[in-house]
């Protein structure tokens, strides 16, 4: 089959060590794998050094900071979006002129916030049409940016998109819900398939590993460990305060922080006062290949928090490591993980999560049960292949 992966969001690429990179990379290699000819055509760009998102010099982004200080936020946000509706006519443009050469028998979009346009050229050469939704997107984008005079606009083009998609899968059970609700969509016509992961990326370097621990002196440590971006949005405050309460109880625990983000300084700050400085490790940002070193150096693996809709990647690379996992009380996680079964979904506020950390420190045989019935359901359903199965078994 000769299927037409189009992504047509302006800076969303195909190369970075992102998830939106990650996800279009990984279900294109799957389909691939599976045999089929995949045409990528992403508008973030497919090369690296050959990127729309890069290459934005320093003095124009000062300027630009300098500017927005003197514009309302609602103006300079509807004023992005009249950009991105701007881009979505040449990225249709260059959708058709893919279709008319590669003639494809599908194509697989994967939705992005104010792009519509390419569902009239689709329907134009009437080829099978699948979307792929990550997130509420109208939403999600005034929750990010505030208010647009395009906000209306936004679920317009949602609308449009969910009545002429021949088949919707989205991330969570959570966001079917939502679209259905929301856009009035019938719920034979969505499928939930959770991010995944593949294993062939799952790499480790025994020398490395035994760097990091010399390096972060954790030899001997119980370690409870975080790897992520550290934004107000991810929870590390709230697993910073949890751990000031379990390392009372068990003064081998150690508390490892792998990334980097806007608030890294602020949770130095709440380190500082909670007077756990010598308990708790800060490791920064390093490559996401790398990442999975550190992983292995890790007795429990914490995801902090989660929205509401996305499915978070980050507890199948912790479950693909054979780590015990504790995962916010959300939708998502819940769709693939069940507490105490396969790991321990929590509310994330500073009690529950230490009384879970607490509980896995006490118990080795708890937390390797758990760890292996994570593991296998992972290799049994959620790798990017089976993804990838899932999505041709609704063409016919």
């Amino acid at each position: 089959m000769k299927i037409l992966y189009y992504s047509p969001h302006p800076t969303h690429d195909i190369v970075s060590e992102v998830g939106y990179a990650t996800h279009q990379r990984e279900v294109i290699n799957a389909l691939r794998k599976l045999g089929h000819t995949v045409l990528p055509v992403i508008m973030g760009g497919t090369e690296k050094g050959n990127l729309s998102s890069a290459g934005i010099p320093a003095s124009k982004n000062s300027i630009k900071a300098r500017i927005k200080k003197f514009i309302p936020r609602f103006i300079w946000t509807s004023l992005k979006d009249f950009q991105l509706m701007k881009h979505d006519v040449s990225a249709a443009q260059k959708l058709e002129e893919a279709i008319i050469a590669f003639q494809p028998d599908l194509i697989y979009e994967r939705s992005e916030y104010l792009q519509d346009r390419g569902v009239a050229i689709i329907k134009k050469h009437r080829i099978k049409y699948f979307l792929e939704i990550n997130a509420p997107f109208a939403e999600e984008m005034k929750g990010f940016e505030g208010y647009s005079f395009w906000h209306r606009l936004a679920h317009k083009k949602e609308q449009n998109k969910n009545d002429n998609a021949d088949q919707i899968f989205v991330v969570s059970s959570a966001l079917k819900t939502f679209i259905e609700n929301t856009y009035q969509v019938p719920s034979s016509k969505i499928f939930v398939q959770p991010n995944c992961i593949n294993f062939d990326n799952v790499l480790i370097d025994e020398n490395r590993i035994s760097e990091i621990k010399i390096n972060y002196q954790l030899e001997g440590k119980k370690v409870i460990g975080f790897v992520g971006s550290i934004f107000p949005h991810h929870g590390v405050d709230i697993l910073i305060d949890a751990f000031a309460i379990v390392e009372r109880d068990f003064p081998n625990a150690l508390l490892l922080i792998v990334g980097d983000g806007s608030i890294l300084a602020a949770l130095k700050a709440r380190v500082n006062s909670n007077g756990i400085e010598r308990k708790v490790c800060f490791a920064g940002k390093h490559d996401h290949k790398a990442v999975f070193n550190f992983i292995a150096t890790m007795d429990i693996c914490v995801m902090a928090k989660s929205n509401w809709y996305g499915s978070p990647i980050k507890i199948f690379e912790y479950g693909a490591m054979h780590k015990p996992i504790i995962a916010p009380n959300t939708g998502p996680v819940k769709d693939v993980m069940q507490n105490s079964v396969n790991g321990l979904v929590v509310d994330m506020n500073k009690e529950k999560m230490a009384e879970a950390i607490a509980n896995l420190l006490k118990n080795d045989d708890f937390g390797k049960t758990i760890s292996d019935k994570f593991y296998a359901d992972i290799a049994q359903h959620y790798t990017w292949e089976m993804a990838a199965q899932n999505i041709l078994k609704k063409v016919n």
